[in-house]
């Protein structure tokens, strides 16, 4: 049976995970690249390739996550190479998942879809936008971190309202959904989107 694979994405505090998980209540699969990230940091060979270009993050046989965060955050090159490393294992996994799945139609979080070029992986994406004083507000609520570094965070995400992300949310005939906070507005908008899938 051939599987409808759908990505969900959108910036940090969007609104993704309550999204995820309306889709989970209506008993949708969906699966998580976050989750499956954590199953491959402890790889082995996750972590000799780390070891190998980032020998410094490794203790013991162990990701040392916080090294390794310092080391990538404000280098682009390094931040790409360990991209690099990562997401085809993620990637792989996910797909692996997914066609492992009973259901005609499968759900993954892919937070860094479009920054790591994804986008035309998946048959449907769908991609939440909000306000940003609102994402700011959510993720100190459910983070505690600072207005400063959300927003640092903020600006190394993909730019959906550039010319280059119109252009790509366009390409992959993107389904936005202009969040406004409402879990019900959010379920309607999801529901609309499920009808034509």
């Amino acid at each position: 049976m051939a599987k409808i694979k759908v990505a969900i994405t959108g910036g940090i505090g969007s609104g993704k995970s309550t999204a995820l998980s309306y889709l989970k209540e209506l008993g949708y699969p969906v699966f998580s690249c976050d989750e499956i990230y954590k199953e491959v940091i402890s790889s082995k060979e996750y972590i000799d390739k780390i070891k190998e270009f980032f020998p410094e993050a490794v203790t013991h046989g162990c990701i040392e996550r916080k090294i390794l965060s310092d080391v990538v955050f404000n280098n682009p090159e390094k931040r790409a190479l360990l991209n690099g490393i990562s997401h085809p294992l993620i990637m792989q996994k996910l797909y692996e998942q997914m066609d492992t799945s009973e259901n005609e139609l499968v759900f993954a979080e892919v937070p860094l879809l479009f920054e790591c070029g994804f986008e035309n992986e998946f048959d449907h994406v769908i991609v939440i936008l909000r306000k940003e004083e609102n994402r700011i507000q959510s993720v100190q609520e459910r983070d505690g971190i600072s207005e400063e570094k959300i927003k640092q965070r903020m600006q190394s995400q993909f730019d959906y309202f550039s010319k280059e992300g119109e252009k790509r949310l366009k390409n992959c005939n993107a389904f936005v959904i202009e969040n406004d906070g409402s879990i019900n507005g959010l379920q309607k908008k999801l529901n609309e989107i499920l009808n034509v899938l």
